[in-house]
């Protein structure tokens, strides 16, 4: 083989490592942010109190329409109120 082709080659197998890395840190991150989401999903539920019939009530109602707090209000959910503080300012 030339000397052209070989360095291609090894161009190409640093390259394909290069991908496999950074597949598996995009793969990494979609993980975190997943986390992250169900994290702040959990978080809403537990501040508006709501048990698993409600929330399957209101997953239920969402799917035609967008939850607002009258919809929470609608399958008895209530809210714990706020203490006016910001948590993202720390």
């Amino acid at each position: 083989m030339s000397e052209k082709s070989d360095k291609l080659r090894a161009m190409l197998a640093k390259e394909k490592e290069r991908r496999i890395k950074l597949n598996n840190r995009i793969e990494i991150l979609e993980r975190r942010i997943q986390e992250e989401d169900s994290a702040e999903v959990n978080e809403m539920v537990r501040t508006a109190k709501v048990t698993p019939e409600q929330l399957a009530a209101l997953l239920r109602q969402s799917a035609a329409t967008t939850p607002n707090p009258a919809a929470l209000s609608a399958v008895g959910a209530t809210f714990d109120k706020e203490d006016g503080s910001n948590e993202d300012d720390e």
